[in-house]
């Protein structure tokens, strides 16, 4: 007889790893990354062969917005995908020399230097722009969770220590809702906005580094909760949680890579 109930009751501890495993996957956010995907499609200008920063702007980014949507549509959309690109490389822009380091594409991703918003061309009334990075050092840039968690993508197999460094680092400004880094501290308390794209450059670091991180369950939580109705995530959010701001293509172009990563 007591065989027979630790034969049952091994049989129902098998049965429940198997029914959480099942909801598990079941919780892979298949539907909002579809969402997402389509929201980045419907943007696209055939005249331009690019995506607009968001619906109805005038201003069309190569480095981050457009090179970030050629990765993203690669597979879904590969020709598509490929009509970007072929747009970028038409008009100059080979590198930005940051986001690419979440790609592996960086050619020098460390020292971080500062950057300039720079037009390439203005086409029927649409400016199209870009950002370079200069050969001027970035002073500070370890108060900001967004250069830090790069910093830790970037380092993760080189320089593994230090990378942890700059993960927890930046794991350290969570505040329970958003990463509480030197912009926040230098906005007025009574308008303070979180920015989505550290929540999706968190997730993408944490996966990076392959070891347990604090605070992705929450993370991934309040990433899910900003996808707007059409698709696309908003580029901030309130300490209440509430979307403030457009859906535009850089931020769910992270989202989006981020929920594939960790969800994979």
């Amino acid at each position: 007889m007591k065989r027979t109930l630790f034969h049952w009751s091994r049989l129902a501890l098998l049965l429940s790893l198997a029914l959480f495993a099942g909801t598990a996957h079941a919780a892979v956010p298949t539907k909002a990354i579809a969402r997402g995907e389509k929201f980045l499609v419907d943007l696209y200008d055939p005249e331009l062969r690019l995506l607009p920063e968001f619906r109805g702007s005038k201003t069309f980014w190569l480095y981050h917005d457009n090179y970030l949507a050629a990765k993203l549509l690669a597979e879904p959309q590969p020709k598509l995908a490929a009509e970007i690109q072929r747009s970028l490389v038409r008009h100059g822009a080979t590198n930005s020399g940051k986001i690419e380091i979440l790609f592996g594409e960086a050619a020098q991703s460390l020292p971080f230097r500062t950057y300039v918003l720079t037009n390439v061309a203005v086409v029927a009334g649409k400016t199209i722009r870009t950002e370079i990075v200069t050969e001027q050092g970035l002073k500070g840039w370890e108060e900001y969770a967004d250069l830090l968690l790069l910093a830790a993508f970037a380092q993760a197999t080189n320089a593994p220590l230090e990378a942890r460094a700059h993960f927890q680092r930046a794991a350290a400004l969570w505040d329970g809702r958003g990463f509480h880094d030197r912009v926040l501290a230098k906005q007025n308390p009574e308008q303070k906005r979180y920015a989505t794209y550290k929540l999706a450059l968190y997730l993408l670091a944490a996966d990076r580094l392959s070891q347990p991180a604090p605070h992705v369950a929450e993370v991934r939580q309040q990433l899910l909760a900003l996808q707007n109705e059409a698709g696309g995530w908003i580029t901030d959010y309130t300490p209440e949680g509430r979307p403030v701001g457009q859906a535009n293509v850089e931020t769910t172009c992270l989202a989006l890579l981020a929920l594939k990563t960790n969800f994979k």
